[in-house]
C-alpha cells in the first residue's frame, strides 16, 4: 500500500512486479537528499506514542522543506480550527495559539480547506506575485512568500494535512522536494494511524484491566461480606451461596434445626435450590455419617413411588424378582428427603402417614414391620397450606412433616446474591463440564441481575452452561448472552417455567432408549464423565438406578 502511494521518482523497486526497471537516482533526487529522506522515514516509523510520532513528523517536514514553520492538523468529529469545520491542530513549529487564530493565518486555512477536498498538494513559490492570492489581504499585509499544503488521506477520505510556508523566501519548496515531501506525507499517515490503533488499544486494554480488577474488588468485597455474615452461624452451609438478608435468615433457621429431629418442611420456588438445603440440614446434623436419601415424587408414577419408597419382596408383583429394600428403610438413622411432596396421591400420603406415626415400614409382600428411625425432611414448590384448605393434602400428615417450615426466597427477591452467585455456578460448571472457566463482564452481570429469572438459580445456572460452553475461556459479555438467545423471545431466560428442563429430559430419555440405559456409553456420546450423566438424571427428575429408570422411561 506504501509503495503504491509513492510518486514515480521514489518507486525504487517493487518486488511484486519483477518486469519494471529501477530509476536512475541521479535523474531524479540526489543521493544525499534520498539518504535524508530514508533517515527521516526511519525515524517516524519506529514505535513510539502517538504525540512523539506527530512531533517527529513536524520536524522531519520542516527539516526536508527548510520551511520557516509550519503545523499539522487531523481529522476529529467536533474541532474546529481557524475556519476549517472537523480538524484540529496537533502539532506546529513557530506558531503559537495566537497566531492560528489570528488574522495572518485566515487565509492559509483557505488553502488547506482547497487542499483537502482536492486530495493533491497545493504550492506556490511567491504567494505575493501569485494571481489566484492577489485578493487575500492576509498574503500581502504578511508578507507571505512560500506555502506548501501537504494533504493526508486514509481509506480514501480526508485524515489530515502538513502546512509548511516562509514569509521571507520565495521558491522555498522544489519540485523535487515536492516529490519526497508527499511520500512523507502517506508515510506520517500510516505511521500516525498506527499509533493511534496502538494507543486505542492500549487504552481499550487499560480500561478492561480496570473494570476486571472492579468486578475482583467487588466479589471479593461481597465475599468478605458474606465470610462476615456466616461467621455468627454455627455451620459453613458452602454449597449455599448469598449473602442477602432472606439467605441469611434461611441459613439461622438451619443453624437453630439442623442439630435436632425437627421434621422440616421447605417451600420454595422450582430451581431455589431445596434440595441444597435438605443436604445441609444433614450433613450439619449429628447423624451426617448416616444415610442421606432423596426421592422426587413428582418424577415417578404413584405404583412405582410406592414400591420405591417402601421396598418390596421376591414375588410381589410380577417383576419382583428379588427382594428390594426401600428408601425409607435406607434411610434409617439418617434423613429421608422427599422432593414435591405435593404430588403424592392421598393414598399415598396415608401410608407415608401410617410409617410416621407407627415408626415402621412393612415392604410390599410382607407382613412383617421394620422399625425404622430417620429425620424427614420434605420440599414442594406447591403451598401445603393452601392444599390442605382445598382438601388435596391431608391435614393429619401436614402436621407431621411441618415441625417448621423453611421458606426460600425467589432469586428476583435476593438479586444481591447473583454476582457472587453467578460466579460460584460459572466455577461450577466448567469443573463439571470440563469447560474453559470465564470471568463476567460488567455489562453482563448488570443484565444478569435485571432478569426476572422465573426458573431461579437453575436457570441462572442453565443460562451460564450455555454461555461458558461457547466463550471458549473469553470473557462473557452482554452481547455474547443475547447472541446465543439467551432473553430474547423463547429463550431460556423468557421460556415457561421448566420448559429448558423438559427439553434436557426429552434428550436424556432419547439418548437412554439409543443406549440401551448405558450411561458410559452416553458419557462418552456427550465428551462427558459419568458422574455429570448422574447430575443430569438428577436435575431431570429421573432415578439413576437402571432397573427404576428403565421402568420410569418405559412409561413416559
Amino acid at each position: 500500500a506504501l509503495f503504491e502511494n509513492l510518486p514515480e521518482e521514489l518507486k525504487m523497486e517493487n518486488p511484486s512486479i519483477a518486469s519494471r526497471p529501477s530509476p536512475n537516482l541521479s535523474a531524479g533526487i540526489p543521493e544525499g537528499r534520498f539518504r535524508q529522506f530514508c533517515e527521516i522515514n526511519r525515524r517516524i516509523s519506529e514505535r513510539a506514542g502517538l504525540d512523539e510520532i506527530l512531533e517527529r513528523v513536524m520536524d522531519a517536514a520542516i527539516e526536508l522543506s527548510g520551511a520557516e514553520r509550519g503545523f499539522l492538523l487531523l481529522k476529529e468529529d467536533g474541532a474546529k480550527q481557524g475556519s476549517l469545520k472537523g480538524f484540529r491542530v496537533k502539532t506546529a513549529r513557530r506558531l503559537n495559539r495566537e497566531a492560528l487564530e489570528g488574522e495572518e493565518l485566515k487565509f492559509s486555512w483557505t488553502l488547506v480547506q482547497g487542499a483537502l477536498r482536492q486530495g493533491t498538494p497545493l504550492l506556490t513559490d511567491n504567494a505575493q506575485a501569485d494571481e489566484r492570492f492577489r485578493e487575500a489581504r492576509s498574503v500581502v499585509q504578511f508578507q507571505l512568500k512560500s506555502v506548501l499544503v501537504l494533504p493526508m488521506e486514509l481509506n480514501g477520505e480526508p485524515f489530515g494535512a502538513i502546512y509548511l510556508d516562509h514569509r521571507f523566501a520565495p521558491d522555498c519548496f522544489a519540485g523535487q522536494d515536492l516529490a519526497m515531501l508527499s511520500a512523507l506525507a502517506v508515510q506520517a499517515t500510516l505511521a500516525i494511524e498506527k499509533a493511534r490503533l496502538l494507543e486505542e488499544l492500549k487504552a481499550r486494554g487499560e480500561r478492561l484491566e480496570s473494570r476486571v480488577k472492579d468486578q475482583e474488588q467487588q466479589l471479593e468485597e461481597l465475599s468478605g461480606e458474606l465470610s462476615q455474615a456466616r461467621r455468627r452461624l454455627k455451620f459453613g452451609y458452602e454449597e449455599i451461596v448469598g449473602k442477602s438478608r432472606p439467605m441469611l435468615q434461611v441459613l439461622e433457621q438451619l443453624d437453630h434445626v439442623a442439630p435436632t429431629k425437627i421434621p422440616v418442611w421447605i417451600f420454595g420456588e422450582s430451581g431455589t435450590g431445596k434440595e441444597l438445603v435438605a443436604r445441609a440440614l444433614h450433613h450439619n446434623s449429628p447423624w451426617k455419617s448416616k444415610p442421606f436419601v432423596s426421592e422426587n415424587c413428582g418424577a415417578i408414577p404413584e405404583n412405582l413411588l410406592e414400591s420405591e419408597l417402601f421396598g418390596y419382596k421376591r414375588g410381589a408383583f410380577t417383576q419382583a424378582d428379588r427382594d428390594r429394600v426401600g428408601l425409607i428403610q435406607q434411610a434409617d438413622g439418617g434423613t429421608l428427603f422427599l422432593d414435591e411432596v405435593a404430588d403424592m396421591s392421598l393414598g399415598m400420603q396415608a401410608k407415608l402417614l401410617r410409617v410416621l406415626q407407627e415408626g415402621t415400614v412393612r415392604p410390599l409382600g410382607s407382613n412383617q414391620p421394620v422399625k425404622v428411625e430417620l429425620r424427614l425432611v420434605t420440599a414442594s414448590n406447591r403451598d401445603l397450606e393452601a392444599m390442605v384448605r382445598e382438601g388435596k393434602f391431608r391435614q393429619d400428615l401436614f402436621f407431621r412433616i411441618n415441625g417448621l417450615t423453611i421458606r426460600l426466597p425467589a432469586l428476583r427477591e435476593r438479586r444481591e446474591d447473583i454476582p457472587v452467585l453467578a460466579h460460584h455456578l460459572i466455577q461450577k460448571v466448567a469443573k463439571e463440564y470440563r469447560l474453559k472457566p470465564s470471568q463476567l463482564a460488567q455489562d453482563a452481570l448488570q443484565w444478569l441481575m435485571s432478569r426476572p429469572w422465573p426458573g431461579n438459580v437453575r436457570e441462572l445456572e442453565s443460562v451460564l452452561r450455555a454461555a461458558l460452553l461457547f466463550a471458549g475461556g473469553r470473557r462473557i459479555d452482554r452481547k455474547m448472552l443475547e447472541a446465543q438467545g439467551l432473553g430474547g423471545k423463547g429463550s431460556a431466560a423468557s421460556a415457561p417455567l421448566g420448559s429448558e428442563s423438559t427439553a434436557e429430559r426429552a434428550r436424556l430419555v432419547e439418548l437412554l432408549r439409543r443406549h440401551a440405559y448405558d450411561k458410559k456409553k452416553i458419557a462418552g456420546e456427550l465428551g462427558l464423565t459419568l458422574k455429570s450423566v448422574y447430575n443430569m438424571l438428577e436435575k431431570s427428575g429421573l432415578p439413576t438406578k437402571t432397573s427404576l429408570l428403565k421402568r420410569a422411561v418405559e412409561g413416559e
